[in-house]
């Protein structure tokens, strides 16, 4: 089991360490802002902050998060409510 901290609240997944933060985005906590692109880092469909830096998913594994804390573009808020 692995803890995370995206867009604020904590989770906790089963899940392979070696799996890209992409993939436990979209398919394990339903957040689908991050796409797939390239699958290589470079094109930044991907994009999300940890600790507030821009980071490719799709390269990331799940286990190099640590205690970090992961911002996806859910997490940003909107026009009407930001944060």
């Amino acid at each position: 089991m692995i803890d995370l901290t995206v867009n604020g609240a904590t989770e906790l997944v089963d899940i392979d360490p070696a799996t890209p933060l992409l993939y436990v985005l979209r398919d394990d906590l339903g957040l689908h802002a991050a796409k797939f692109g390239c699958g290589l880092g470079q094109c930044g469909a991907c994009t999300v902050l940890v600790d507030d830096q821009p980071v490719f998913s799709c390269v990331l594994p799940i286990g190099a998060i640590g205690t970090r804390k992961v911002t996806t573009v859910e997490g940003l808020g909107t026009a009407a409510k930001t944060g």
